[in-house]
């Protein structure tokens, strides 16, 4: 998503004015009060007992699979709150109070949410804002009121740019979308450097940002884009889109698609007796949620990446981390599936909230922010090996290494971990 003039303008001059209150809060005398917990030093959403974070993400309609974040994330955060708490870097320890609201993936509910979260549940940060549309809609607003954003659902090129302009976003928590194109695009070239490509594409920025980002790459060597067909978010079915992409004889299908639009994509191909070399994006690898509903064989030779331990798979892992998770999900069945990998997602990123929280010396946001933007070689349970996660003021996103995969007789199955260039 690009950002318009008059929208840049206005983002800018709401983040002088939250930079001035930041830096008033920060400072030395601020920094004396930050670690001072008496309740006329605090920012709101923090006091001696606990930590408010607020949530907004869709619960129900078409994205409602990623319920399953916040279902998780609570579930983790409970436990942390039924041992005591966190032990933040002010000394204190304090209980996370977890507010997680409904937008169904609609940027205008996102926004009625944050303004009640920030304004009338007074919560001390946003956490797993989801989407790229929804998250460009509160951005100006959180950083004017000085509230950062941490630990979205999201990729996009943009935020690097908007953090450098002083934008109060900490962490995304995919691989940023031209990091992993890029892996995508080269996995494409190893394959078949001389294949024909078609694209199912999402009618908005992210979408045709995707698109644009691989017809340039494919100017540069023998692959070539020979169908694009793109769906609106309100679209029922993606049917009559994956008939005319299969009639352009591609050799790939790429899918730059989420939630049901990549089962439904899957199963029409499948339904058509197509069988090119599948890609998907990271967002849409759930084997339970998203490929096996596509029917049997349907996924064969999709590919793409990750960061975490396949925890949908049967087969033999002794790796302790994810015997912690399994027990995790055993303890909350009733609202983690252990075998769901955006559940998986939302666990991690739990972790990370909660070290975040460690490293937050004083009870500020800007405490906070400077801690999520410090964030360096974190481990999780579920983080592959090889893997950590971090932040930066100058790139906001906690994943910088990749690991290629491809989904053969009903499982993944996992290549090689591709660092991003610079990290």
């Amino acid at each position: 998503m690009r950002t318009s003039t008059s929208r840049k303008f206005y983002l800018t001059a709401a983040i002088a004015a939250s930079s001035l209150v930041l830096a008033a809060c920060s400072g030395s005398g601020g920094r004396e009060n930050s670690n001072n917990v008496g309740a006329d030093s605090c920012d709101d959403g923090i006091t001696k007992t606990e930590v408010k974070i607020g949530g907004s993400s869709p619960l129900s309609g078409a994205a409602a699979s990623y319920k399953v974040l916040v279902d998780s994330s609570k579930a983790y955060f409970d436990e942390v709150n039924a041992e005591g708490g966190v032990k933040m870097g002010d000394g204190v320890t304090r209980k996370i109070n977890y507010l997680p609201t409904d937008d169904a993936y609609d940027p205008a509910r996102t926004v009625k949410n944050v303004r009640k979260l920030i304004e009338e549940d007074k919560v001390f940060t946003m956490y797993q804002a989801s989407g790229t549309s929804p998250i460009m809609a509160i951005l100006e607003y959180t950083t004017q009121q000085g509230v950062p954003i941490l630990f979205s659902i999201t990729g996009s090129n943009d935020f690097p740019g908007l953090v450098k302009d002083g934008s109060l976003f900490a962490t995304a928590m995919l691989p940023q979308f031209g990091f992993e194109n890029s892996v995508m695009f080269k996995q494409m070239e190893s394959i078949n450097p001389k294949a024909k490509i078609a694209v199912l594409y999402a009618n908005d920025a992210q979408g045709k940002g995707n698109l644009a980002e691989l017809e340039q790459f494919t100017e540069s060597n023998d692959l070539e884009v020979v169908a694009a067909e793109s769906y609106e978010q309100t679209t029922p079915t993606v049917d009559s889109q994956v008939t005319t992409l299969k009639n352009s004889n591609a050799d790939y299908l790429v899918l730059f698609a989420t939630g049901t639009f990549v089962t439904q994509a899957l199963k029409k191909a499948s339904e058509l007796k197509w069988t090119p070399e599948k890609f998907v994006v990271s967002a849409s690898t759930d084997a339970a949620t998203y490929l096996e509903p596509a029917g049997p064989g349907a996924a064969e030779n999709l590919h793409s990446v990750t960061w975490l331990q396949d925890v949908g798979s049967d087969a033999p892992n002794d790796a302790p981390g994810l015997k912690k998770w399994r027990d995790f999900a055993e303890r909350h069945k009733d609202t983690v599936n252990g075998k769901n990998a955006i559940a998986a997602m939302g666990y991690n990123n739990a972790q990370l909230m909660v070290e975040t929280l460690k490293q937050t010396n004083g009870c500020k946001r800007a405490d906070l922010f400077k801690a999520a933007q410090n964030l360096k070689g974190v481990e999780t349970d579920l983080g592959l090996e090889g893997i950590t996660f971090g932040s930066g003021s100058d790139y906001p996103f906690a994943i910088t290494s990749v690991m290629t995969m491809t989904y053969k007789n009903g499982q993944w199955v996992h290549g090689e971990i591709v660092k991003r260039e610079g990290n």
